[in-house]
């Protein structure tokens, strides 16, 4: 007699096998990806807003570090990296785990760039800026320069000539960004010295040492406000995210130089420009105030 199979209800919440690999619910693996993207997005975006803050203020002015969002975004995405990769390893997807492990890198690198140049804002020193125009005058030499607004209070300095140096004249400003001086050599030149050709090869030498970066021009004849000048450019190896210029004047037996730096990143714009016409058009050279 043939026996007939015995009917066995199914569980009604039967025991996957030790085989199957678990899932973790959809919304687990929805909220991990969710604080992977919104929190990478938090900190890049704080980042990129305290840079951009700092770029479009005014020099010397204040500025704004969004730390909050920095710190914030940063805590939520590192949270949910490492719970999108807990699922990962769990369901055996290695290729998935090494795609998610290089962008998180990638992502780590930006933010750790971004995070340098952040870090380099809050430490800059504040400085205080004047709102009027200023005048340097040095009746030594007859030499006269206007300072538009907007730089630092002048520092000036002055040293007699004695047995074995020149009398040394010198005036500087700066905004934070730019940097404007000159300096004033008495005596250096002699009786015969009439034109700036005349010391082309002087300024040449000094330039070799003085741009230790690489010279960008070398010295050439120019003229501003009505003034034959040396026109030199190049680059410091202390400094290699600025420019500097050189404009050397002969004021009677007097070398008149003056030195214009600005950030590399603003180089060649045509508010640049405009900056330096400004700048060079306030100096203004008379005859010497007679010694009594």
């Amino acid at each position: 007699m043939k026996n007939d199979p015995v009917f066995e209800p199914m569980p009604e919440n039967p025991t996957p096998s030790a085989e199957t690999p678990v899932s973790e619910p959809a919304d687990l693996r929805a909220d991990a990806r969710r604080n992977m993207l919104v929190g990478t997005l938090w900190c890049v975006g704080g980042l990129a807003f305290s840079f951009a803050s700092y770029y479009f203020a005014q020099a010397g002015s204040r500025y704004v570090v969004a730390t909050g969002a920095i710190l914030w975004g940063a805590f939520q995405a590192i949270k949910g990296l490492a719970a999108y990769l807990g699922f990962l390893l769990r369901d055996g997807d290695k290729t998935a785990f090494c795609r998610t492990i290089v962008a998180a890198v990638c992502a780590l690198a930006l933010v750790g760039y971004l995070t340098t140049i952040s870090l380099r804002m809050v430490r800059t020193p504040q400085i205080d800026l004047l709102d009027t125009e200023q005048v340097y005058t040095c009746d030594a030499i007859g030499l006269r320069i206007t300072i538009p607004a907007g730089y630092t209070a002048l520092e000036t300095q002055t040293e007699p000539e004695t047995d074995s140096t020149y009398a040394y004249h010198t005036m500087y400003v700066l905004d934070g960004n730019w940097e404007f001086r000159s300096e004033a050599i008495e005596g250096l030149l002699d009786e015969e010295t009439r034109s700036v050709a005349e010391i082309a090869t002087y300024c040449q030498r000094r330039d070799s040492a003085y741009y230790d970066g690489g010279i960008r021009i070398s010295a050439r004849e120019i003229e501003t406000n009505g003034i034959e000048m040396l026109f030199s450019e190049g680059l410091r190896a202390e400094y290699p995210d600025h420019i500097f210029t050189t404009y050397d004047l002969v004021s009677g037996h007097t070398l008149l130089t003056v030195g214009i730096s600005y950030p590399r990143a603003e180089y060649d714009e045509e508010k640049t420009r405009r900056r330096i016409d400004q700048l060079l058009g306030g100096i203004e050279i008379a005859a010497p105030r007679s010694a009594e």
